[in-house]
């Protein structure tokens, strides 16, 4: 499934390049504003056609020629075999209603649905094809079907769910300085209006990108995540005095959410690694017992070595032991196995030895207060020792 997974993405990846491409020269005609392709002009007057130098042309986008359509196809048979089994077998696992809005099995209905969808309405209208267009737009959820087999993509999920706090506190401050520092910037570098232009000019006549504030979001938010693509800066000093107060705060306000989220991130990442260490342990083991059994091994021909233990078992020297797991295994490995073993086994000696502690402690306390209690009746008390003149 995951091949299938990698070939279907790479495939509608790959099917969104054109079939043939080219360049072609560019010719205008200065009174008509004509446009006319190619080198050969006729006629060709002197300075009436300007050249706009080489253009990339290219045939029509067809993303279903071959072989993409076939291996389309292929991908979503083998998607819809595995969703249509898997919800014949529900039943007996989580349930039909709890397969069906699983977030999981929405993305595997989600990125199969488009193909039959087109099936369905190929060759209608411009107005179905639009839509199509857009429906298609879903096989891209195919990537997080990955997530299933792929423990990284778990592993960032948790996270970010984890995270809930810090990135609804990361889109606040966004939120928050980007509308402050738009409204700064939008102030000091609107420029002045030309009325015969239409349009907020600066000094050097050039048109101003800050020409509202919901314009001047984009420069502030990419100068907060310090992308900094340079289509929009500003000219004025007060400008550069508010362009340098947003860098420093997103620098600052930006990385303390972030840092939380690299926290947990790692505190996952720790866990995930201990798991998969216990994991391997356990299969370890369990090769190791395998191995210990099988019949006919030099673990089992040498009963001459061994004892009788008190309860009436049977007793094998461990240097016996050792010699026969290192007939079967590395040498290594089974000195590794050996101080695994030991120190498992004082672990368990000593979580006996405290808890048989525990239990005689408290039954001690137990009798202490269990005696003092019987003795509290016996003992006089103040007014025992009162006399009946005292009391009147």
């Amino acid at each position: 499934m995951m091949l299938v997974i990698l070939l279907s993405i790479g495939s509608f990846t790959i099917a969104s390049n054109p079939s043939q491409r080219w360049y072609t020269d560019v010719w205008v005609n200065a009174s008509t504003d004509q446009v006319i392709m190619g080198s050969n002009l006729t006629p060709q007057p002197p300075n009436s056609y300007h050249s706009y130098g080489p253009s990339a042309r290219q045939t029509e986008l067809d993303e279903n020629r071959h072989p993409f359509g076939a291996i389309e196809t292929f991908c979503i048979l083998i998607f819809s075999t595995e969703y249509v089994l898997r919800l014949l077998s529900s039943p007996a696992g989580p349930g039909v209603v709890a397969y069906l809005f699983n977030w999981a099995n929405v993305i595997d209905f989600i990125s199969i649905l488009p193909w039959y969808v087109e099936l369905m309405f190929s060759g209608g209208s411009l107005d179905v094809l639009s839509v199509l267009r857009l429906i298609r737009l879903t096989r891209i959820t195919r990537i997080f079907k990955m997530s299933k087999n792929f423990q990284g993509l778990i592993l960032l999920f948790t996270t970010l769910r984890k995270s809930a706090a810090a990135l609804l506190m990361l889109f606040a401050f966004m939120g928050i300085f980007s509308i402050l520092f738009a409204t700064l910037i939008y102030t000091f570098e609107m420029g002045s209006y030309d009325a015969e232009r239409k349009q907020y000019v600066r000094e050097d006549g050039s048109p101003s990108p800050f020409e509202s504030i919901p314009s001047s979001l984009w420069w502030t938010i990419v100068t907060m995540t310090t992308v900094g693509y340079g289509d929009q800066y500003p000219v004025t000093d007060m400008g550069k005095v508010v362009a340098v107060l947003t860098m420093f705060c997103g620098l600052v306000v930006l990385s303390l959410p972030i840092t939380i989220i690299g926290a947990n991130f790692d505190l996952e990442y720790r866990e995930l690694k201990k798991l998969k260490q216990q994991e391997n342990e356990r299969k370890r083991r369990e090769r190791l017992a395998e191995s210990q059994g099988r019949p006919g091994n030099a673990l089992q021909n040498r009963a001459a070595n061994t004892s009788e233990t008190p309860d009436g078992g049977r007793r094998q020297d461990a240097a016996t032991v050792a010699t026969v797991r290192a007939d079967v295994e590395d040498p290594i490995k089974v000195i590794q196995s050996l101080i695994h073993e030991s120190n498992y086994k004082l672990l368990e000696e000593i979580d006996e030895v405290l808890a048989n502690h525990e239990d005689k402690l408290r039954a001690q306390i137990k009798d202490v207060l269990r005696r003092h209690a019987a003795g509290i009746d016996l003992r006089p008390t103040p007014l025992d020792n009162l006399k009946v003149t005292d009391v009147k």
